[in-house]
């Protein structure tokens, strides 16, 4: 893993106004829900917190993908990674540096979505609250490195970037779809359509288990934790670095 390079990507991220960007969408964020939660009539601030959750949680990965999907695209586009790979630098370790920045932008980004919440209601910050955090963050790390993949894989960037949000809506519905078929399966026989879900299941995150808004009002519950999060962000998180891997080793330049 090259340092400097980790740096370069951040140092990017700053020169964009990404972060800026993003701390105007929090503020504006924040801004609103309390707007919307004042007219609520009992519990406004467990609304405003909800509201403030489910938006930033949606707005925080659209702009990391955006970011990922647009930096990697000019960076082919300008010869930057040819000029990079041209340094004693390997491939693994140019594609490991990346996928280093970008997960750190995620937990950032993560980070202060989660001030944001307790800013909104000190009084209400508990364990919950914590693991939405911290899901959040995953989440952001897999999208970050789903965008990385694809954005290398695909040489358009308007393709790469509604890929992306194909993959994580698909991963937001994967348990209403699993859902569905379970139900229906009693009263129709899905067949291979069935089956080929399964499969698609078994490789596509659960983000609808991510970072659940109940979590903001009713706390954290039995089933998810902080080690199904942890590992579900390990193991997704290396598929696709290793896809990207594979790709970016047998591309010829």
């Amino acid at each position: 893993m090259s340092w400097p390079l980790v740096t370069y990507v951040l140092t990017a991220a700053l020169r964009d106004k990404l972060l800026l960007s993003l701390l105007i969408l929090l503020v504006l964020g924040a801004s609103m829900s309390v707007f919307i939660g004042s007219s609520a009539v009992i519990e406004q601030d467990r609304f405003s917190v909800v509201f403030a959750g489910g938006g930033l949680r949606v707005a925080s990965v659209l702009g990391l993908v955006l970011f990922v999907v647009f930096f990697v695209r000019r960076s082919f586009e300008n010869k930057d990674v040819e000029f990079l790979l041209s340094r004693p630098i390997g491939r693994i370790q140019f594609l490991l540096s990346l996928a280093t920045a970008f997960s750190l932008l995620g937990i950032l980004m993560g980070a202060a979505v989660g001030a944001t919440l307790y800013a909104l209601s000190p009084h209400l910050f508990a364990q919950g609250h914590i693991l939405w955090v911290v899901s959040l963050m995953v989440e952001n790390m897999i999208m970050v490195n789903a965008a990385l993949f694809f954005s290398m894989f695909l040489s358009s960037a308007s393709t790469a970037a509604m890929v992306t949000f194909t993959f994580y809506i698909l991963s937001r519905m994967m348990g209403q779809i699993l859902g569905i078929i379970d139900a229906g399966g009693r009263l129709f026989d899905f067949g291979p359509m069935s089956i080929a879900i399964q499969m698609i299941s078994a490789v596509t995150p659960r983000l609808d288990l991510m970072a659940q808004t109940s979590w903001l009002v009713y706390g954290a519950g039995d089933e998810i934790g902080f080690i199904y999060i942890i590992i579900q962000g390990l193991v997704f998180s290396t598929l696709i670095i290793l896809a990207s891997l594979l790709d970016l080793v047998f591309r010829k330049f």
